[in-house]
């Protein structure tokens, strides 16, 4: 059987826009990824509620919003209810990036696609698994199985592997190749000896990003060095730092090193707060330590550690509110009274709202103060055209391949920058009044509803209750199914008089209801319900709450949970009118700017090695602009290179047919056959060469292979060449032997200037094949025993 491959992508190709792509394997259609920024538009969710229905299974990859940022939305409203899978680590902080994200929109404008319900529904659909975990889709496509492989870059991070049988795909986005301070590096890099992992090379299809192909970098120890160096020379001239971060991914990092490197100055301690801001801070916090077995190993050994609480962030005050921060910036005993200055880690990354917008348009006007950015934040954020500034500002007569300039802050020419300010303002005159009146219709209908409904309960008939105490939830017509739209008129006006709030029954155009008012007379009668007592086998079923004492409790040695607290404390907080406004503000950028790369990505040398030792059949290049994915396609294509000749790099909605040819099928081996093959162990696998003629028995589903009765088993066949052997492993093999070689311009290998080899197709047996000529001289015949001993040792 064969197999068809086609990819299609969503959104995130050619650009850096989140990530969305389709993967067809036959008839199962697999989601890769399912992310949206902020804002909510373009054409990518679009064509996400096109297929949606259609999909078999989502993967997400990483727990931020260019991953799962559009997942509540399509699961809501699109229509994917299809099961979807991710680690753990990125099940529960992707449900908390996306909890934040909704309240910091709902905070900011009229956000009605979803809500935190939607969220919580979302990800409840989500299957958990770890790392290296087998997991077969369910139902009829239960013969692909995807596993889960550590990525770096944020907490649960994911390179995924898919595989049916006859296909073997690889989809690694947004990875790291280096170890981090709380985060392991990707599976990729797992070999022995630095080399890379072998159970991940040569797929059949390997699908990646080629946002940093351009993009190279200093070496991570120097830029958290400069990244520490840019806020503590702020600290020291006394003035305030904003960090913008994402809720619940690289933020963790950032919030890590800071915390580990911030009391190793006691003056900065006293003049100085670091906090961290967000709405969702302390469940991050503790989310963060109840995953440490997802973190490095340095950050696993704190569990020994009696006096360490992993992951506690213990220099790291956790902020909620802009009133709490300010609370915390007017002094303190360690301050000695004096106002503080603070260093401060606020989402949203890009800017575009939240804290670290606010905290931007208060803070840009003082010199004395610095946003320290370790992102490059979305397209058309805030943050990336403070970005592309500093771009100009620093690196000019930077070359290509060299890495970036690390600088510290340094202040921007014609610094005046017009931001988008998205705002809930208190309603007030005629418009609150307004509210006002609305909102007491509202409650007077719910209140009246509500009471009714429980009185009608309490009234129920005990004789058309069965005994055995499950009638009440079986009865048919019982009040606790009814709608609030099955309620009448009549229901309300009667609740209005029992509560005592009118002494008349009168509803509009009912007044001849014969059944309202008492044969013969002219005025209304009272609406009576004889009140039945409920019994169960106990006897008779009162409500304690109606007996419960209220005892409060002033002892000041009491614990409290502080986050139930909290909870507590909003929900019995008055509801504000608010309305949303839209502002444009021309902003003098005064503070000084800095950019230190704290992404955690491989960077654009690395990933060239990378690529070039997978070794996959077929490369799609995806998310990145059009400038670093061409030139990371054309890199790949070099026939110098060798990565491999079919790279592609699809535009958004274009589908690609990317399946590999071979047909595959599925046979069983006769017992007396399968004793006489010779079986050769090679690159972990078990291969040998068997002949003979295909049978069916009888009610088999799979065909039996068994001997060939007119021996065209025992035929000659022509070599086969297993595997992949590569051209420049070769060259490198036969010059430790002190042959001279290079390659040509058609990618052929020359050995002393008298022996050709190159890669051919057999025209025989059309497979692979290594081809050597050249004249039957000494070096040829040694350069060919050469050959053949280096295939047979690999």
């Amino acid at each position: 059987m064969s197999s068809t491959l086609q990819f299609t992508a969503i959104s995130g190709a050619h650009n850096e826009d989140a990530v969305c792509y389709l993967l067809e394997i036959d008839e199962a259609r697999i989601l890769l990824d399912c992310g949206s920024y902020e804002d909510y538009s373009g054409e990518g969710l679009a064509r996400l509620q096109r297929i949606a229905r259609q999909v078999d299974a989502v993967l997400l990859s990483h727990p931020d919003m260019a991953h799962v940022g559009a997942y509540p939305l399509a699961y809501a409203k699109y229509g994917l209810t299809c099961p979807a899978y991710a680690t753990q680590a990125t099940h529960m902080m992707g449900a908390l990036c996306m909890q934040d994200a909704t309240k910091t929109l709902a905070a900011s404008e009229e956000f009605t696609l979803f809500n935190e319900k939607d969220v919580e529904a979302a990800f409840d659909n989500v299957t958990p698994l770890q790392y290296s975990q087998p997991k077969a889709l369910p139902g009829r496509h239960s013969h692909i199985v995807v596993t889960a492989h550590a990525a770096g870059h944020t907490i649960g991070g994911t390179i995924w592997t898919i595989n049916n049988g006859a296909e073997d795909v690889l989809y690694a986005l947004d990875y790291n190749h280096t170890k981090e301070e709380h985060l392991r590096r990707c599976s990729l890099m797992e070999g022995a000896e630095g080399m890379l992992s072998r159970r991940l090379t040569k797929p059949t299809l390997l699908i990646t990003d080629a946002l940093n192909a351009t993009y190279n970098l200093a070496t991570r120890k120097k830029r958290v060095e400069c990244f520490l160096d840019s806020i503590g020379a702020v600290v020291k001239r006394g003035g305030n730092v904003l960090i913008p971060v994402d809720s619940a991914a690289r933020v963790l990092e950032i919030a890590y090193v800071l915390n580990e490197w911030w009391p190793r100055e006691r003056s900065r301690r006293d003049t100085h707060a670091l906090c961290l801001l967000g709405g969702s801070a302390r469940k991050m916090r503790s989310f963060a330590q109840s995953l440490v077995g997802w973190m490095a190993s340095s950050v696993e050994g704190q569990m020994s550690d009696r006096d360490t609480k992993p992951f506690d962030l213990r220099h790291v005050s956790i902020v909620q509110t802009m009133a709490e921060l300010d609370r915390k910036m007017r002094g303190d005993t360690r301050s000695r009274g004096r106002p503080r200055r603070a260093v401060v880690l606020a989402p949203v990354e890009g800017m575009s709202m939240g804290f670290s917008q606010e905290l931007f348009l208060r803070w840009a006007g003082d010199k004395k103060n610095a946003v320290v950015m370790p992102q490059r934040g979305p397209p058309g954020s805030l943050a990336r055209h403070l970005f592309s500034r500093w771009w100009d500002r620093t690196q000019n007569g930077r070359a290509a391949d060299s890495p970036m300039r690390l600088e510290l802050p340094v202040r921007l020419s014609r610094a005046r920058v017009t931001v988008t300010v998205k705002r809930r303002v208190p309603l007030e005159g005629a418009e609150l009044e307004a509210w006002i009146a609305q909102e007491r219709r509202r409650k007077e209908q719910e209140a009246a509803r509500d009471a009714m409904l429980k009185r009608k309960r309490d009234m129920l008939d005990d004789d058309e209750v069965s005994s055995d105490g499950d009638s009440d939830s079986e009865a048919p017509g019982r009040i606790d199914d009814m709608g609030p739209e099955a309620i009448s008129e009549v229901d309300l006006a009667t609740e209005r008089l029992l509560s005592g709030q009118t002494y008349d029954l009168h509803i509009k155009g009912r007044e001849s209801t014969r059944s309202l008012a008492a044969p013969g007379a002219g005025q209304f009668m009272f609406p009576f319900q004889e009140k039945m007592r409920r019994t169960d086998d106990y006897g008779e079923i009162y409500d304690v709450d109606e007996y419960a004492v209220k005892v409060e409790n002033d002892d000041a040695g009491v614990m409290f949970d502080v986050d139930a607290v909290e909870e507590a404390e909003e929900a019995a907080a008055p509801e504000q009118p608010t309305k949303p406004v839209v502002e444009e503000r021309r902003v003098q950028v005064n503070c000084q700017l800095a950019f230190v790369d704290m992404e955690g990505r491989v960077s654009g040398n690395s990933l060239c090695n990378i690529l070039v030792n997978v070794i996959p059949k077929r490369l799609v290049l995806v998310h990145g602009s059009s400038a670093s994915t061409k030139a990371l396609a054309d890199y790949c294509r070099d026939p110098s290179v060798q990565v491999t000749k079919d790279v592609y790099a699809p535009s958004v909605g274009e589908i690609l047919n990317v399946s590999s040819g071979i047909n595959a099928y599925q046979v069983q081996l006769a017992d007396a056959l399968f004793k006489q093959v010779r079986m050769v162990s090679l690159h972990g696998s078990t291969v040998g060469f068997v002949g003979g003629r295909i049978h069916y028995a009888q009610d088999a589903q799979v065909p039996t292979l068994d001997f060939d009765s007119a021996g065209l088993d025992s035929a000659w066949q022509p070599p086969v060449l297993v595997g992949d052997p590569r051209l420049s492993a070769l060259r490198s093999a036969l010059e430790k032997h002190g042959i001279a070689t290079r390659f040509d311009s058609e990618a052929t290998l020359i050995c002393n200037s008298a022996v050709a080899i190159k890669r051919a197709t057999s025209k025989r047996s059309n497979t692979d094949c290594i081809r050597i000529l050249g004249n039957p001289t000494p070096d040829f015949y040694r350069i060919r025993t050469l050959v053949n001993e280096y295939l047979v040792a690999t």
